[in-house]
């Protein structure tokens, strides 16, 4: 079983091209299932790994739409619904031309996560931690209480550090939580910001120095690892991008699944490449449900 803790959030996602300030803007607007934890949760299971996924909702429709939907997925949930906070909500703006997007968040019950809430850690062979759950106190302690349970058993924990914004405040607090990280997986932006380095290759360099297994994330240039003490390079396969909304998420998902079976980290990145190469071409942050 791998153990995910992290957001649940209902994603309103809005398709829109020049906005109009001031004035109406025409877009298309559509309501999806998201947060890094519940994405990453979701492509694992999809992958056919069993998967545990700790975090909390609100106690209201949209966290009781949530926690039907993971459990579509084959998801183990332990996720409360909190009768005092609402549920996360995110506001992605996607630019038409691009596929990139902006994003507005009130992440709600999640700022809620507690040591209390985490269980069952001992029984799983990964550990998956959002690094947005770093930038608040409460779901701080709670991530720090399960990687402690996870070092104590000899298992290894990934960490995203999820967001460039939120790591301008909190840099070094990451820094001090990467003692007993065994996989980090930051884009390149989160790469050049956390090492001061601008060439891919010396970002993954720096990286190493900190932890056992850096794996950097390009978006359309790939992703870069080290195999030994060569650096691999991994390209993805040319598509538009309609939607990049959580596709980082999906190359964490099916990157933890293969390497829980094979524990080959080359393999693990390839099917990572070619599941989030996928995941762009479509609406949405998740793997599509069987009908």
């Amino acid at each position: 079983m791998i153990t995910v803790i992290g957001d649940l959030v209902s994603d309103i996602i809005v398709h829109r091209d020049v906005m109009n300030y001031g004035t109406d803007t025409d877009a298309s607007i559509r309501l999806h299932c998201g947060g890094q934890g519940n994405n990453v949760a979701a492509w694992i299971a999809h992958e056919g790994v069993e998967c545990q996924l700790i975090g909390r909702v609100g106690d209201d429709p949209f966290g009781f739409h949530l926690l039907a939907h993971a459990r579509k997925y084959g998801i183990r949930c332990e996720v409360k619904a909190d009768p005092l906070h609402p549920t996360g909500k995110i506001i992605v703006m996607i630019d038409n031309d691009t596929g990139e997007r902006s994003m507005i968040v009130d992440r709600g019950a999640n700022l809620e996560l507690g040591s209390e809430d985490i269980v069952n850690v001992e029984q799983s062979k990964l550990l998956y931690l959002s690094g947005y759950s770093l930038f608040a106190d409460k779901p701080r302690q709670a991530i720090t209480h399960a990687k402690g349970i996870a070092l104590s058993q000899g298992i290894p924990v990934a960490l995203d550090p999820s967001s460039t914004y939120n790591l301008r405040d909190h840099k070094e607090v990451l820094f001090d939580f990467l003692d007993g990280i065994t996989f980090l997986f930051p884009n390149l932006e989160e790469g050049m910001y956390l090492t001061g380095a601008i060439e891919p290759t010396r970002i993954l360099m720096k990286l190493a120095e900190l932890v056992p297994h850096p794996i950097l994330k390009m978006g359309e240039g790939g992703c870069l690892f080290l195999e030994g003490q060569n650096i691999i390079h991994l390209k993805p396969p040319h598509v538009k991008a309609i939607d990049v909304t959580g596709a980082g998420d999906s190359f964490i998902g099916s990157f933890l699944a293969k390497y829980y079976r094979t524990q080959d980290i080359r393999k693990s990145a390839q099917r990572a490449i070619e599941v989030s190469s996928k995941v762009v071409t479509q609406n949405g942050s998740m793997p599509h449900l069987p009908e």
